[in-house]
């Protein structure tokens, strides 16, 4: 039996560990993906579930996806996917998994993505957006992962973990770049349900890690590409 990238993941999931935060299938170097135009075709006929793409879409691949059924991941490793793009996103009545690269996607282009109500993996690593675009994807109500970075993120600082703690469905955090420090962990705390949580440049304190991992033992916990040392799974992946 077959199983597609997201089958791949939930088992992941579900076996208590997950792939990196970014696998080699979304870097996607040198994989000369066929034409949007015939993969289009291979989702109309139910053949595949996914679309990729290296390049930026021209205005009719665009539309050629506008509210295509069928169509699950859609995975843009240099899609320069703005907001005007995001409202077609938010016509796809089947989307699961959105890798956005080089997108540089704002509050408004959130708020559209917040209308996909089927997203449960988003990864948008160089959004324009702030905390409030965090805000925005609330309404989600299968949203389970989430990898976000962006220059409005890093100035938001700890604004982001409140923002982040009201997503109540999210089991799987990374967040590039974004300074969390201890006020931003505090917030991210409160989740009682996380399963992984990856952190760069978030400058939290060791004394401010100690109090998370007392409360949350068996969470997996990356800092800066690395196992934190209090990691229950260090040395498994």
């Amino acid at each position: 039996m077959r199983l597609s990238g997201i089958a791949i993941v939930a088992c992941l999931f579900a076996a208590g560990c997950r792939p990196p935060a970014e696998s080699d299938a979304d870097h996607g170097a040198g994989t000369g993906a066929p034409s949007i135009a015939s993969q289009v075709a291979t989702v109309r006929a139910g053949q595949t579930t996914r679309i990729e793409a290296d390049h930026p879409l021209s205005d009719a691949e665009w539309e050629s996806l506008r509210g295509l059924g069928g169509l699950r991941e859609l995975i843009l490793r240099a899609g320069v996917v703005d907001d005007s793009r995001a409202d077609l996103l938010a016509t796809l009545p089947a989307i699961e998994r959105l890798v956005l690269r080089e997108s540089p996607l704002s509050d408004a282009g959130f708020e559209a993505l917040g209308r996909c109500a089927t997203l449960r993996d988003l990864n948008v690593p160089q959004a324009a957006c702030t905390a409030a675009g965090i805000h925005a994807l609330r309404q989600l109500p299968r949203l389970q992962s989430l990898r976000l970075g962006g220059v409005g993120l890093a100035r938001a600082g700890a604004e982001v973990g409140s923002a982040v703690a009201k997503l109540a469905h999210l089991r799987t955090l990374h967040l590039i770049d974004v300074p969390l420090g201890d006020e931003g962990l505090a917030a991210i705390s409160g989740m009682p349900d996380f399963w992984n949580l990856y952190l760069d440049g978030a400058g939290v304190s060791e004394e401010a890690w100690g109090r998370y991992f007392e409360s949350h033992p068996r969470v997996h916990v990356h800092v800066d590409q690395a196992h934190h040392d209090r990691d229950p799974r260090r040395g498994h992946d």
